[in-house]
């Protein structure tokens, strides 16, 4: 097992016990939960469409604020920033340190205000500057085990807390939990976030080859759902790339297309119906934001007639932003 900096026996009592732990590096809002906690029900009307009626949302809430928003989102690099009360978590890092310091200082936050950086995969373009907030502000990496060793191949090691897959660890108001997804890298996760005060669940696939059941299981009830939709098959095949790029891609360990994520919403939005869907991780190359979105809008209506409100999380800059408090705002796509 790679070693927990600083708290291993911490570590240990809480996952036998759910018991909070103290801080890593005088963050004191962490915890593991055991994984056989039985959880409440996500708040709000999820168990069925109601037809044509945009159902419960932008409903005053009294509970400390829960924010999302998309920093950046493809393969030059992804990061989402979640915000609740006074805790601050990245879900990946993986854009430059310089993009990252700017975004956070739009939002009047520092790296050393982060409470951590909980990491899909090993992948460059999900961890550039992760490594970087660790060992120069004492901001954890929260990873599996095989993540983690990936990570730490060519660097030395940081602050970090093992999440093993399943697991759930909390931040403040915060519930994190994580669950496997097909790509090709060490141990790849999706990412559930619930809301404790509130019930508001956020889900979070990219990097993901192809829809399995558990990632249908997974993301039931979501409030807020932030899914690959990486490519247009059609754009992929009479596209540039090399035949062996195409192949990865298009493979049952490479990324989501339209088709694929649009298909999963439509199962999604007719048993659960979700307030909002972010599409995310979109190719510069083989999609458009035009593309995904009129494709995703047309046939979620179509198909379900359910009130789901779609928005694109950007690849250069950040975009896309969501809180249960207010109506969603859909940014210009060019």
């Amino acid at each position: 097992m790679l070693p927990i900096i600083g708290v291993d026996n911490l570590i240990e009592l809480s996952q036998r016990t759910g018991q909070i732990f103290s801080a890593v590096h005088g963050r004191s809002h962490h915890r593991i939960v055991r994984p056989d906690v039985a959880l409440p029900p996500p708040v709000g009307p999820f168990h069925a469409c109601l037809l044509g009626s945009p159902v419960g949302y932008n409903t005053p809430m009294s509970f400390p604020m829960l924010w999302v928003q998309a920093l950046a989102s493809g393969s030059s690099g992804n990061a989402t920033l979640v915000r609740a009360g006074e805790v601050a978590v990245l879900l990946d890092a993986g854009i430059s340190m310089r993009k990252l310091v700017a975004a956070l200082h739009a939002q009047g936050l520092v790296p050393a205000d982060l409470s951590a950086v909980v990491v899909t995969h090993e992948h460059a373009d999900h961890i550039q500057s992760a490594h970087a907030l660790s060992k120069r502000h004492g901001v954890p990496l929260v990873a599996n085990e095989p993540t983690l060793r990936a990570i730490y191949r060519r660097r030395t090691e940081s602050p970090h807390i093992v999440l093993p897959v399943g697991d759930r660890w909390a931040s403040g108001d915060l519930l994190i939990e994580t669950f496997p997804i097909p790509h090709d890298a060490a141990e790849p996760v999706g990412i559930n976030i619930r809301h404790a005060p509130s019930g508001q669940k956020i889900s979070h696939i990219t990097d993901a080859g192809h829809v399995t059941e558990i990632m249908r299981h997974a993301i039931r009830g979501a409030h807020l759902l932030v899914l690959e939709a990486n490519h247009d098959v059609h754009r992929l095949r009479a596209g540039d790339y090399p035949v062996s790029m195409k192949a990865r891609i298009l493979g049952d360990h490479g990324h989501l297309s339209n088709e694929a994520a649009v298909a999963l919403l439509c199962e999604h939005a007719l048993d659960h119906g979700p307030h909002t869907v972010w599409l995310a991780h979109l190719s510069k190359e083989n999609n458009t934001p035009k593309l995904a979105l009129g494709y995703a809008q047309a046939t979620v209506a179509v198909e379900t007639n359910c009130p789901v409100v779609f928005d694109v999380a950007r690849r250069d800059k950040p975009s896309a932003v969501w809180s249960p408090h207010t109506h969603p705002l859909q940014l210009s796509l060019f």
